[in-house]
C-alpha cells in the first residue's frame, strides 16, 4: 500500500486502525515473502492492502487449501488507482470496510 494511503485513509476514518508495513511492527515484515506477511497479518488480525494481483491471490488460495484463515485482503489494480489517485483509493477502501461491516477475515475485496 502507498505510504500516503495511510494518511488519506485515517482523514476519512479516524477510528480505523492502519498501519503501513514499512512502521507496523517497526518495519520486520517490509521485505517479507506473501505467506509470512498473511500469516504475520492475520495472528494481529490485519487486513492486508495490496497492488500484488498476480502472486497474492495464490498465497491466499494455498492458505484456504491448508485450512489457515486470513486477516483479509483488500487488493486494488494501480491503473485503476494511479499514484496520484491515493484519495480514490482511501474512499474505496473505506467503503470495502463498510459494506464488509469491519468484517474483513477470510474476506478478498477487489477494490474498484
Amino acid at each position: 500500500m502507498p505510504a500516503d494511503l495511510v494518511e488519506a485513509l485515517l482523514h476519512l476514518r479516524s477510528d480505523i486502525d492502519v498501519e503501513h508495513v514499512a512502521t507496523w511492527q517497526e518495519g520486520a515484515y517490509l521485505n517479507a515473502a506473501d505467506d509470512v506477511l498473511l500469516e504475520a497479518c492475520w495472528q494481529d488480525k490485519r487486513a492486508l492492502v495490496s497492488k500484488d494481483r498476480a502472486t497474492l491471490p495464490g498465497w491466499i488460495a494455498l492458505r484456504v487449501a491448508a485450512g489457515k484463515d486470513h486477516g483479509g485482503v483488500l487488493l486494488y489494480d494501480v491503473e485503476r488507482f494511479k499514484a496520484h489517485q491515493i484519495g480514490a483509493l482511501a474512499k474505496a477502501s473505506i467503503a470495502a470496510v463498510e459494506f464488509s461491516r469491519g468484517k474483513l477475515i477470510n474476506r478478498w475485496i477487489t477494490l474498484h
